[in-house]
């Protein structure tokens, strides 16, 4: 069955290319390019270094590369791999190389296949043409890695290189956004660009070159993981904005409050309702006569965000409190996420719950959502271990396609069948004999699981056996590298959450090369998943962490009837017909309704992408609209310039002070009340958003009711933004230095941050009030 799934991979990109299944392209019309590249292989490597290097340097033509330089410059960098890491490139390598440079296409790479060299030579290809080009990775340390590993290759073309991390200043960001190729977190890359729409100079920004922005090129690692699992992230800017009200007293309350009794939670474990009863003890709890009156809606609010930390939000799954802090798992690797809050007082619940001290999420001054920031480039390309799975999707929302690279050596892992079983306990105990039995062998075990609880249980029941093995989760990050790259020598156990974008390949033997063979002629690595993920791409990339560049390898998962993603996303499961003694199912129609779950667990995930991009779309026209306007006001060089923002009484009193002074007073003071306006009208759309759902009442449609009120909200405010600066200008005093801002009562804030909004672990309002609506009518 392993031998079946090399060529299966290059019979399904096949098919899907000759049925014209959306988001599937073909590779193969640019293969001449590699051959011919190929060809020139011997002559290139006479060469000496300095040949090399001039080579190298002449493809720099500042334009695109024609079809004699792409061929050149495969075969040039093919040479100077060799020379710097001792790395042939693969033809199939080349073949995702001209294929990201020429058609701008997404590559499906098996995991191990050299992605990182592919995104290399990209970026290489991208800066001979003269294009600035950023490298997106999902974290810091990524970003660091890659930048410091391929400096002296781009050296060789006389290119620069630089890393961006969390720590750098501003003075430092800026040098480093002026390398050629840069290699960046994707949110650091967001969170430069909210500060720089609130500076007040385009010389301060960071993210700029000249006139222009930076976002040329996107070179995207693990794309289908940015442009879907984290495209709907915001990343916000956030400014003080005072005491907190972290609501103990409810929370205290709620935390007494009995299921069926005082709340109800539905099938899906997404929503939390309080019932009669439940409300009745607010009621009592705060003498209060009836919690819907507008006046205490913020109390209601409050009540419900404490029950939704309660009894939604759990502790090692969702979430780590470390170091006196909540630290939010990413549901998509597996591991914690810095500068990540949970959104709309969530993230206060919590804290409250774990009786930990309440962090402000200030007031939002501006926020970005990633696909926003993504689809900002000029050219987005990227490659993934598990493209192919979402094509479709990729197609749908950024027009891109993808094309799948076969290995560069036949896939050879065995993949084998789902063993599925009646319930957990039935489950756990067979996994537990399987994993002793492989184990006995030698034979190295990756053991994949959904969750930080889960690998916490595993790793308990382990101890206990005496099988020794180490942990990679949430909780220890920071070692990840060492970890993967010790997985797989001879008789090694990790236990792991989800191994999507860690950046490590493991290779058989680990650090002691020697005994690769042994463990090759045990049948490499045995990699066990607990339960299927929600995305059958998330499946697919823990299974590819096995049989790397032909070796051998194995693959099965262990799942129950009761698994959380069989519960919560297709709960009416068929009858049992057929068990066997072991408590494994022999039911195909139950087999089969496990797929069905994971099929309707994305497919929820696409329409929460498809109704958030809908209702962001009205707030990015209104984002670009203000950006025009700061436009303006940044590059204008007399206030006379500005004619349209200011009364002829505001300019005359400019006429009194030194024209550069009146310039810069006029641009801070239009910017400050531009800038202040625009992070109230964020405030009153996230009211909007919120309370939208009610509208279905009138039955009125909620995106269409939400854009006419956005629009409406937002008509005025250019006017309102003149009459402010009009007042400013005119009232306060105004000396030969301009106008002292503190003053005037213009304050920014005096501190800044930013972080990233962490999706609910339940349903948003909207889905929660239709699902609640529901319960009621059948009831």
């Amino acid at each position: 069955m392993g031998r079946e799934s090399g060529w299966r991979g290059r019979l399904t990109g096949a098919v899907a290319r000759l049925r014209n299944e959306p988001g599937t392209a073909d590779l193969t019309r640019l293969q001449p390019v590699v051959t011919r590249a190929a060809d020139r292989r011997d002559e290139i490597a006479e060469l000496d270094d300095d040949e090399l290097r001039a080579a190298a340097e002449a493809l720099r033509t500042g334009s695109d590369l024609d079809d004699l330089e792409l061929i050149e410059f495969c075969a040039v960098s093919r040479e100077i791999g060799k020379r710097v890491w001792g790395l042939d490139a693969f033809d199939v390598q080349l073949l995702a190389v001209v294929n990201m440079v020429r058609g701008s296409h997404v590559v499906d790479m098996a995991t191990g296949e050299g992605k990182t060299l592919v995104g290399v030579l990209v970026a290489a290809a991208y800066s001979c043409a003269g294009r600035r080009v950023h490298v997106l990775s999902v974290n810091d340390y990524l970003a660091r890695r890659d930048a410091e590993w391929s400096s002296e290759f781009f050296s060789w073309f006389g290119l620069t290189v630089s890393g961006i991390t969390s720590g750098l200043s501003d003075d430092e960001r800026r040098e480093a956004y002026g390398a050629d190729v840069v290699y960046a977190p994707v949110h650091e890359v967001g969170f430069d660009l909210l500060r720089d729409r609130r500076r007040t100079s385009r010389e301060a920004m960071v993210l700029r070159s000249g006139d222009s922005d930076v976002r040329d090129v996107a070179v995207v690692d693990e794309i289908d993981a940015v442009l879907l699992d984290e495209a709907l992230v915001p990343l916000v800017l956030a400014g003080d904005s005072g005491a907190v009200h972290d609501g103990r007293d409810i929370a205290s309350l709620v935390r007494s409050f009995r299921l069926g009794h005082d709340y109800e939670v539905d099938d899906e474990r997404r929503n939390a309702t309080f019932t009669d009863a439940g409300l009745r003890a607010i009621e009592r709890f705060l003498n209060v006569g009836n919690l819907f009156e507008d006046e205490h809606v913020g109390v209601l609010t409050a009540a419900n965000l404490a029950l939704h930390a309660e009894v939604l939000v759990d502790r090692d799954v969702d979430y780590l409190v470390r170091n006196d802090r909540v630290e939010i798992i990413s549901s998509s690797r597996g591991r914690t996420v810095d500068k990540q809050r949970w959104p709309d007082g969530l993230q206060s619940a919590v804290e409250v719950k774990e009786g930990l001290v309440v962090s402000s999420a200030g007031e939002v001054l501006d926020q970005i959502l990633i696909r926003a920031l993504v689809t900002g480039y000029r050219t987005v390309t990227g490659m993934s271990g598990s493209a192919r799975e979402a094509a479709g999707q990729i197609d749908e929302f950024y027009d891109l396609k993808i094309g799948v690279v076969p290995p560069a050596k036949p896939n050879i892992r065995e993949d084998e069948e789902d063993r599925l079983y009646a319930d957990a306990e039935y489950r756990d105990d067979a996994l537990f004999a399987f994993l002793a039995e492989v184990h006995g062998t030698g034979q190295p075990l990756l053991i994949g699981t959904r969750s930080v609880a889960t690998s916490e249980y595993w790793s308990d029941r382990l101890a206990k056996e005496g099988i020794e093995h180490v942990v990679l989760n949430a909780r220890n990050d920071e070692a990840e590298a060492e970890i993967i790259a010790e997985a797989g020598r001879r008789g090694a156990v990790t236990v792991s959450t989800q191994m999507a974008g860690r950046g490590v390949d493991i290779v058989l033997g680990g650090s002691d090369a020697s005994s690769a063979e042994e463990v090759r002629s045990l049948g490499g690595l045995c990699v066990v998943g607990i339960g299927r993920y929600d995305s059958a791409r998330l499946d697919r990339q823990l299974r590819g962490r096995a049989g790397r560049q032909g070796d051998p390898g194995r693959s099965v998962f262990f799942t129950s009837v009761d698994d959380d993603l069989v519960q919560e996303q297709a709960p009416d499961v068929p009858q049992i017909r057929g068990l066997s003694a072991e408590g494994e199912v022999e039911t195909p129609a139950v087999r089969k309704h496990v797929e069905h779950a994971q099929r309707v667990a994305a497919g929820k995930l696409d329409q929460i992408h498809r109704k958030t991009v809908r209702y962001n779309e009205i707030v990015e026209s209104q984002r670009a609209a203000t950006l025009e306007w700061r436009a303006v006001i940044l590059d204008a060089e007399t206030p006379d310039d500005l004619g349209d923002w200011l009364s002829l009484e505001a300019l005359d009193r400019l006429d009194e002070i030194d024209s550069q002074v009146a310039m810069a007073t006029a641009a801070h003071v239009l910017l400050f009340h531009l800038d202040q306006a625009w992070a109230e009208h964020l405030a009153d759309l996230a009211g909007m958003r919120e309370g939208i759902h009610l509208r279905i009442l009138g039955r009125e449609a909620p995106l269409d009711e939400f854009n006419s009120l956005a629009v409406n909200a937002f008509r005025p405010l250019r006017e309102r933004v003149v009459e402010a600066a009009d007042k400013t200008l005119t009232t306060a005093d105004l000396t030969d230095e301009g106008i002292d801002m503190e003053n005037a009562g213009l304050r920014r804030p005096t501190s800044t941050w930013t972080y990233m909004v962490a999706d609910t672990p339940f349903s948003t309002a909207e889905d929660g009030f239709f699902s609640a609506l529901a319960k009621t009518i059948r009831g």
